[in-house]
This record gives structure tokens, C-alpha cells and sequence, in this order.
């Protein structure tokens, strides 16, 4: 599909401001974990940080363990992985309640 230009500059779904304050609430608490955790993932255990986006192999997003549809924003519901692995675990549909880590995973599912 083509884009005209206007296109281009512009988003094809604008978030709402009520989107944009929960995303904003969201980035604070995965902030605040991150930190706390020392900026590891929680799922492979390697190091990453909170500053560049576009790096997926180490920048940290916070993966929800109740489903975000229930709108629980909270920092015991935020589990803090690489962008990669957060794919993963979502690809999979991987409940990181019932495996914390990556090991505990494979273990299991070898």
C-alpha cells in the first residue's frame, strides 16, 4: 500500500488522550521496576536498559502478567523484559506466573 505523503508524517490512529495517560502510567511503573530490578530482564536474566527504544535486543519493556484488558497497572503486575523476549513469551502465550524465567521454561517444555 501506498502512502501519500501526508500520510506519511501522520498516524493512521491517533491515541486518544485517555490511551496517552494510561501508556504514561504504564512507562512509570516499568521505569520504577526496571530500576529496582537493576535494569535485568526477568526472563533470560541479561542486562538491559530503558533509553533506547529501538534496540529490541536490550531495552526493557514491562510485560503484563494479568492481562492489561483488566486494566491492572500496578508494579506487582509488571514484569520487566527485553523487547525480545517479551515477543517471545507473548508468541508462545507463556504464563510467567507459572514460569518465572527462561530455565524454568525449557525445563519444562524440552
Amino acid at each position: 500500500m501506498k502512502q501519500t505523503p501526508l500520510k506519511r508524517y501522520k498516524r493512521l490512529n491517533p491515541i486518544s488522550p485517555k490511551q496517552a495517560a494510561i501508556n504514561e502510567e504504564w512507562n512509570e511503573i516499568t521505569n520504577e521496576k526496571a530500576e529496582e530490578l537493576g535494569y535485568l530482564c526477568q526472563w533470560c536474566h541479561g542486562l538491559g536498559q530503558r533509553t533506547n527504544p529501538r534496540d529490541i535486543f536490550t531495552y526493557l519493556d514491562g510485560h503484563h502478567k494479568t492481562k492489561r484488558r483488566y486494566n491492572i497497572h500496578t508494579k506487582e503486575n509488571c514484569y520487566i523484559t527485553h523487547r525480545l523476549c517479551h515477543g517471545f513469551i507473548d508468541d508462545h502465550s507463556i504464563d510467567v506466573e507459572i514460569y518465572p524465567d527462561k530455565r524454568a521454561w525449557e525445563v519444562t517444555n524440552d
